[in-house]
């Protein structure tokens, strides 16, 4: 069977421009994307969905290869799938922030300690909060729903230009506003407590100044805020819940898909 180079270049492009958005996601997407799982498991990952999505794809028509207006329907499928990656990726950063407020809170703030999967240093607590989000996405089958999202973009749109305009970005820098508000909620209760926690030990100091600030102070915070941690800790799964949700929302306007089921 004798194959022309034209029928061979549709095979590939109808193939290429799915696997752009897809490892878009996976450049930017928090547990599937991080940095400590393999490269090669990513690429094998982002090909067999690939391979589930195309054929859900309606016919395209060929662009030829390599000219201007190829590469720019790669860059527009590569910049869709990571704005959808970081929109979801926001969640964990926002639990991260609270983690650090919390943190500073208790006395912890130079308690930091090197993360391989952000790149950089983090607070203890903030790092102990972002592996309970991580439990809880998966446990939550957050990553299943992220395939469904991405497979349910290419029936709605295969092209990425349609969906690329002002309006994916102004939902974009909207669903930063709500994730980190939402993170500072999840630090407010812990950080009330322990404020009124100082405020009452400055009283203490002032009646009895004999007592050392450092030596009896930093001990009662921290273990005001373990205290206060383990009491707030059953509340993370509504909290990080409900940021899940707003993150699907805002990830299905992007994909315009409106609402997910």
């Amino acid at each position: 069977m004798d194959i022309s180079d034209a029928q061979l270049q549709a095979w590939i492009q109808v193939a290429l421009f799915p696997l752009a958005r897809i490892g878009g996601v996976l450049i930017s997407a928090p547990v599937i994307g991080d940095k400590s799982s393999p490269g090669r498991v990513r690429l094998m990952f982002a090909l067999v969905l690939t391979m589930i999505v195309v054929p859900l794809l309606p016919d395209m028509p060929v662009l030829p290869a390599f000219t201007a207006a190829w590469w720019l329907r790669m860059a527009q499928e590569t910049l869709l799938g990571i704005m959808l990656g970081f929109v979801l990726k926001l969640v964990f950063e926002a639990v991260v922030l609270g983690g650090e407020l919390i943190g500073n809170s208790m006395g912890l703030g130079f308690a930091r300690m090197a993360d391989p999967i952000r790149g950089a240093d983090v607070p203890v607590i903030g790092n102990f909060l972002r592996l309970l989000a991580t439990l809880l996405f998966l446990a939550l089958d957050g990553h299943l729903r992220l395939i469904e999202l991405l497979t349910t973009s290419f029936k709605v749109a295969p092209d990425a230009s349609v969906l690329l305009g002002p309006r994916s970005f102004q939902t974009m820098a909207e669903s930063g506003v709500t994730m980190f508000a939402a993170g500072l909620s999840l630090a407010l209760p812990t950080m009330s407590a322990l404020l009124l926690v100082n405020l009452a030990f400055g009283v203490m100091s002032r009646s009895a100044p004999t007592l050392n600030g450092l030596s009896v102070g930093f001990p009662l915070s921290l273990a005001a805020g373990l205290v206060l941690m383990q009491i707030d800790l059953p509340s993370l799964r509504l909290v990080f819940g409900a940021q899940l949700e707003q993150a699907w929302m805002f990830m299905a306007q992007m994909a315009g898909i409106g609402a997910l089921p």
